[in-house]
């Protein structure tokens, strides 16, 4: 099987079956046997269709005799790569992207199939440059996405769609307590991966499962985005004190919290999944980490053995994931504004659970994933009229200015009971 042989399966699925793009791609590079470097094609791939898909679709549709729904999903699928590759990848030849569809279209189609994808390739390659008519197509994002970026964010919507579509650093953060920040880049760098700090969050590489690393396996550092590590920094743990992180999967921040005590705070970690629960003990045990306690508890329910003991609380809590679509491109293609609904719901349950299990003073962070202000500022805002707390500061992250996530951080104050 070659990379876009595996691209295609993989495109074929998440459109036929509505899977995930990452669990599905790792699946067939599983099964595919390729190179690394034939895995970062068919990466490139798949992910470049998927950010780029709008775009792609109406120019397939300018060239083409037929009507796009009318062709089976594995003609699509290659057509979709092969245009891709024509207008998006410099690296590669034109007949090479050409001639590999077609050898594609003849294994999953027939002659006719192989024919038309021929001809509506060449035509792609030799027309030039076409107007993209709407700024949803030019930017291959949903109408709806589109309204509510350039609504909430008018004088950044082109420049937030456009980081949109570009391939997210990829980051880690050091774990102090057994290495620094500069030898972990010495260590990356004598493994030929370039490496750059900075403070605990070192950017590398492009590099295939960071699991195979010594450096992750002998607990030297953790995936995470500066995003998601501004956001445990800002809860700021002293050694003593009892912190509670709600949404703790798969431990990130966890871990963190615990680092930055040194150790000698009392972390509490919940998640829903216990299956969960075992990655995040998995995790602070390969990072050398004792004061995690790790429970199968729904952060949307008060646990009450905990209500007002805790000195701080995390609350990092599920949301659209709209600030990592870099990460995760077919989140424009899988959420909806009636799926953003209910999961408003489920983070003010979250949230005025969370507030339960603090002391007088303590304090509360509330972070999100996401750029949509309805999960964000206006959950906090609700929130702070009907409990006892204080917005000390609130934050958000965005891709094309802090080159990292899409994020939402606000810490609050318990001021009374």
């Amino acid at each position: 099987m070659t990379s876009r042989e595996a691209a295609v399966r993989v495109l074929q699925k998440t459109e036929k079956n509505e899977a995930y793009a990452n669990s599905a791609l790792k699946e067939a590079l599983a099964k595919a046997g390729l190179s690394a470097l034939d895995n970062a094609f068919a990466t490139e791939l798949v992910y470049g269709v998927i950010r780029h898909k709008m775009r792609i679709d109406y120019i397939i549709s300018h060239y083409s005799s037929q009507k796009l729904k009318n062709l089976s999903i594995w003609i699509l699928s290659i057509l979709r790569i092969g245009v891709y590759q024509l207008l998006f990848l410099d690296s590669v030849p034109s007949f090479a992207a050409i001639n590999e569809s077609v050898k594609l279209a003849k294994r999953y189609g027939h002659a006719a199939s192989a024919g038309f994808v021929n001809a509506v390739l060449r035509a792609v390659s030799k027309g030039g440059e076409i107007k993209i008519p709407s700024i949803e197509q030019y930017y291959s994002h949903p109408k709806w996405l589109v309204d509510m970026i350039c609504s909430q964010y008018p004088n950044d919507c082109k420049k937030i769609l456009a980081a949109n579509n570009t391939v997210a650093p990829i980051t880690v953060r050091v774990n102090t307590l057994k290495t620094t920040p500069q030898l972990l880049c010495d260590s990356f760098k004598k493994s030929g991966i370039t490496a750059t700090a900075d403070g605990e969050i070192i950017t590398i590489s492009k590099f295939g499962d960071l699991s195979l690393l010594e450096e992750y396996k002998n607990g030297l550092f953790i995936p995470q985005d500066k995003g998601a590590y501004l956001a445990a920094k800002a809860v700021n743990p002293k050694p003593g004190q009892l912190v509670i992180d709600v949404c703790a999967a798969p431990g990130g921040k966890t871990t963190q919290l615990a680092q930055m005590s040194d150790d000698k705070a009392k972390v509490i970690a919940f998640d829903i999944h216990p299956h969960k629960i075992s990655l995040i003990e998995r995790n602070a045990e390969r990072m050398g980490i004792g004061s995690v306690t790790a429970l199968v508890h729904d952060a949307a329910t008060i646990k009450e053995e905990y209500v007002g003991t805790a000195d701080s609380v995390l609350a990092d809590v599920p949301c659209s994931g709209l600030g990592i679509i870099r990460k995760k491109p077919d989140i424009k293609w899988t959420k909806s504004p009636s799926d953003i609904e209910q999961i408003i719901k489920l983070q003010k349950s979250i949230l005025a659970a969370s507030a339960k299990y603090l002391k007088k003073d303590g304090v509360l962070v509330y972070s999100t994933c996401t750029i949509n202000k309805h999960e964000n500022s206006d959950v906090t805002d609700d929130f702070i009229k009907r409990h006892p707390f204080e917005k000390v500061w609130e934050k958000q992250l965005l891709p094309h200015i802090d080159n990292c996530d899409g994020f939402y951080i606000c810490k609050l104050i318990r001021r009374s009971f």
